[in-house]
């Protein structure tokens, strides 16, 4: 396969950058040595977070010669790939591959889904289940659990950076907490079994990130701006534009990905985003600024309440940079840049 053009795992979807791919493998270098020789099985591989997994280890494979082999889960038929085979099926009732793994990844994702809250629920909660058994037959060693920052609930407006042990967590009383309640489920779940059947799991806490790949046409505020970006405005904040986010570039994502997989430690979760927060209305400015916009318009639809606190949802990184050597290389700028960069190609 080449690493430019068309990228087979979803037609007509284009490739990382090769400047990227080079980019993570110098700065996880290390870890992805650690993976060479290996069967790795993977759900989540066509989505967003999976293209930066799957797009970066067989670029590996190619510039350190790896030999790593991916089996990867996928709802619809895939065209075989040099290192990779496909299993189609549902994350909640796939049949089992019979083949040995060494590790696995749990990728698969309700978030932006059109779903019920109940199938949200199932899908984050069942679907885990499914995989974890599959971890416990199939031999793996480690499994690393994606989970979400929807595992604080609504973070009080005084926590600036919300740290892995924060004790809030989704509101019960709302229906729309399906996701995050569900990830609270599924990191118990993987602890539960690793303690059980003596495999390590780690989960991965992700934030708001931005980079190739990511959907435009989503809830996903960064990819609507890119968007309205790339006709050359107009802006549209669907709010007063206060809450605080992060956002982190994709290249810094796969590097932390493949850290916490090799070195995380059981039972521990790990924040992985940007600690560099800015308001949704700074992020439309640099946004257009990014894209060489010099006068953007930017429609506000709400105004801010008076007395009101910015809704953080920034996270704290600094347990993934001292147990994991972790840091964010790629400003907000730059990402920005670079997406638009890809999309306009």
């Amino acid at each position: 396969m080449r690493a430019s053009g068309k990228f087979l795992i979803l037609a007509n979807v284009k490739t990382i950058p090769v400047s990227d791919l080079d980019q993570i493998v110098t700065l996880a270098e290390r870890d992805l040595r650690a993976l060479a020789g290996k069967r790795i099985f993977i759900t989540g591989g066509t989505g967003y977070i999976g293209h930066w997994l799957v797009e970066s280890i067989l670029h590996a494979n190619r510039t350190l010669g790896l030999g790593a082999q991916l089996t990867i889960l996928s709802r619809r038929a895939q065209t075989p790939l040099d290192g990779v085979t496909f299993v189609q099926g549902d994350v909640r009732d796939f049949a089992f591959p019979k083949d040995a793994f060494d590790f696995v990844i749990h990728a698969a994702t309700d978030v932006i889904a059109q779903n019920t809250p109940l199938e949200t629920y199932d899908v984050t909660a069942a679907g885990t289940r499914r995989v974890l058994e599959f971890t416990r037959i199939c031999g793996a060693g480690r499994i690393l659990m994606l989970s979400s920052g929807a595992v604080y609930g609504d973070i009080p407006p005084d926590v600036s950076h919300v740290p892995e042990d924060f004790r809030g967590g989704p509101r019960v009383d709302r229906v729309q907490s399906a996701y995050g309640i569900g990830k609270v489920a599924t990191e118990w779940m993987g602890n539960a079994y690793g303690d059980a059947y003596g495999f390590v799991c780690t989960t991965a806490r992700v934030f708001a990130q931005v980079g190739p790949h990511l959907a435009l046409d989503k809830h996903f505020a960064a990819g609507n701006f890119i968007r309205d970006a790339l006709k050359g405005g107009p802006f549209t904040v669907n709010g007063d534009g206060t809450p605080t986010r992060s956002y982190m570039y994709g290249v810094d994502l796969a590097v932390w990905l493949w850290a916490i997989l090799v070195r995380g430690a059981h039972a521990r979760a790990y924040n992985v985003g940007s600690d560099k927060s800015l308001s949704i209305y700074d992020l439309v400015v640099e946004t257009a600024r990014a894209a060489g916009l010099s006068a953007p318009v930017i429609t506000v639809r709400d105004q801010p309440k008076p007395g009101a606190l910015p809704a953080p949802y920034v996270p704290d990184i600094m347990r993934a940079g001292t147990e994991l050597g972790l840091q964010i290389t790629v400003p907000l700028q730059d990402a920005l840049r670079r997406t638009i960069d890809w999309y306009k190609d």
